[in-house]
């Protein structure tokens, strides 16, 4: 597995309130996590980082994840975890009461490749038929466009763009959607809205299935895309990219 990440402060925000890891496990097992903070006084970046410092650490001592059920309870416990540390450190400090942070990952096991999120940061996967949207937005306009009640064309300006319906650490109960998917992608990337919020999916595609650029240059063009578009927010990227002898259905 070839990998490759970066985050960006963007050209207009004064702190970078996102946070990522991408790592491999003594099992051998890798663990990719992009998080976007949420919160004011720079708060969000206190949520975000103890997400992914939380979910880290937990998979460098993970047990063996050779099963379904280990692997959903591994994530489960883990979230669960990186939830109650956020809240309880914001219920302690009235500059970051209300902090959070949106959580989208990976894991890739010898048995299969399993996919997570919480919030609007997402997950996308190139398979030789096709690039999909893996990871279900928890979002205001995202169940408006689901209910029908919202254009795509209205949805890029609407006020509620950026209302999440979940997120870590803001409520002692979240949503998190996990599942598992089929491992014949050519490639994945998780990303913050720095990105998707921006640049369309069919220019993150284009970048995604070139073979002319290398991994870390795939990264940069789309972060680079993401400021040409303006730079509002900060932009995170992970890409992991398969190699010949890699997991393959």
């Amino acid at each position: 597995m070839k990998v490759c990440g970066n985050t960006d402060i963007g050209l207009v925000r004064k702190s970078n309130e996102d946070d990522y890891c991408v790592t491999k496990n003594r099992n051998g097992d890798w663990l990719a996590v992009v998080c976007d903070g949420i919160g004011g006084s720079q708060a969000g970046e206190v949520a975000s980082h103890i997400a992914v410092n939380c979910i880290y650490e937990e998979f460098m001592k993970a047990p063996d994840l050779s099963k379904d059920k280990r692997v959903s309870a591994f994530i489960q416990e883990s979230l669960n975890k990186a939830n109650d540390k956020i809240y309880t450190k914001s219920m302690h400090n009235k500059k970051q009461r209300g902090m959070g942070t949106t959580c989208v990952g990976v894991i890739i096991t010898k048995k299969g490749t399993y996919i997570f999120n919480v919030g609007d940061s997402r997950l996308y996967a190139l398979y030789p038929d096709g690039f999909i949207q893996m990871s279900e937005d928890h979002s205001v306009i995202a169940q408006l466009l689901k209910e029908g009640k919202l254009s795509y064309e209205e949805a890029k300006g609407h006020a509620q763009r950026n209302t999440l319906t979940s997120a870590l650490g803001v409520w002692r109960v979240y949503r998190m959607d996990l599942h598992k998917i089929a491992n014949n992608f050519k490639a994945l990337i998780l990303c913050s809205d720095g990105l998707h919020g921006y640049v369309d999916d069919s220019e993150i595609e284009a970048v995604l299935a070139s073979e002319i650029f290398t991994l870390q240059e795939k990264v940069s063009i789309l972060i680079s895309r993401a400021n040409q578009a303006g730079g509002l927010d900060n932009c995170t990227i992970v890409i992991l990219e398969k190699e010949e002898g890699d997991l393959h259905d």
